[in-house]
């Protein structure tokens, strides 16, 4: 779909997020060119970098102004703008059942502002209702969990690393890896580069997928090493409705290390099984799961009058 017929008629996005100060990692930056590539303008501010001059920002002619996480944006100046809002969170908070205090910390950041959007995205199909106990009338679930496919895609190198692991290394996360290191060699690079990433996850033979917490999650490592054709093995994820364990990707159960030991021996050992499955969630991922789609199903949702239109689970 194209949300463009002319120049003079292209639908106009105002993406408010951390984008500059979080280049090149941040996801924001796989958020811009996706609405680009449906034929959207797109106007960036980085409301960390320019706070103090939101206010005069903000009131940049535009159809949406769609804010990334948006920590301590006054909620006055968020309902005051003429355009349709919607905020995408894409942070832990928890679900009915769990909370750790991480996310009760981000729950009390979004009761700040979170009700003041006209529409709110979750990453997470768990924790809809605690955004609704919040105070958020229109809630819905957008995963970020997607392929740039720019930058996430298959290259024709060869396999350096048995298992490869990166990410911020949370205490949870070193434990994990030092129990694992009794067993195996794992290369865990520093890196932040969305490029420099896709070409380690195509060097390796399995790529891990660890929580920063006890909490399940669907994080954006998911899109990106299934767009790179890697075979992904992550912790159970919190949603079940995207991929498929044992087809598209494989999951070991939450906090059980002796489960995810038995699993890299197993899939270390079976070359053609282990590549069978990334192959199957690479085509998976990029034929249903890109940026560019995220985009239109959020756009679906609002018919830039502040009302609901579209289908999307509410």
């Amino acid at each position: 779909m194209k949300y463009v017929s002319d120049c003079e008629n292209m639908l106009t996005v105002h993406l408010v997020g951390a984008q500059k100060t979080n280049y090149p990692w941040g996801f924001e930056n796989h958020v811009i060119p996706a609405f680009m590539k449906i034929g959207c303008k797109v106007i960036s501010t980085d409301f960390r970098q320019e706070r103090q001059n939101l206010p005069k920002l903000l009131q940049q002619e535009a159809d949406i102004v769609l804010v990334c996480k948006g920590e301590f944006i006054s909620p006055e100046l968020i309902k005051a703008l003429p355009y349709p809002t919607a905020l995408w969170y894409c942070e832990q908070i928890g679900n009915e059942n769990e909370v750790d205090y991480e996310s009760f910390l981000r729950r009390k950041e979004l009761a700040y502002n979170a009700t003041a959007f006209d529409f709110v995205f979750t990453h997470d199909k768990a924790n809809r209702e605690i955004y609704k106990n919040i105070g958020c009338k229109y809630v819905f679930w957008l995963p970020c969990a997607a392929v740039n496919t720019m930058v996430h895609k298959k290259l024709c190198i060869p396999k350096k690393y048995d298992i490869t692991f990166t990410g911020s290394k949370t205490n949870r996360r070193k434990n994990i890896l030092t129990a694992l290191e009794k067993h195996f060699n794992i290369f865990t690079p520093n890196i932040w580069d969305s490029k420099e990433l896709n070409t380690v996850f195509n060097e390796s033979k399995i790529v891990l997928n660890i929580h920063l917490s006890d909490l399940p999650n669907m994080e954006t490592r998911i899109g990106e090493v299934l767009g790179s054709g890697s075979f992904l093995l992550t912790e159970e994820l919190s949603s079940k409705d995207l991929f498929n364990d044992g087809e598209h990707l494989v999951q070991w159960k939450r906090g059980n290390i002796d489960d995810l030991i038995d699993k890299i021996k197993y899939y270390l050992l079976q070359d053609d099984e282990r590549e069978n499955i990334a192959n199957n969630g690479h085509q998976f991922a990029v034929e249903h799961h890109t940026f560019e789609r995220r985009m239109e199903e959020l756009l679906t949702v609002i018919d830039f009058g502040k009302t609901v239109a579209g289908n999307l689970q509410a």
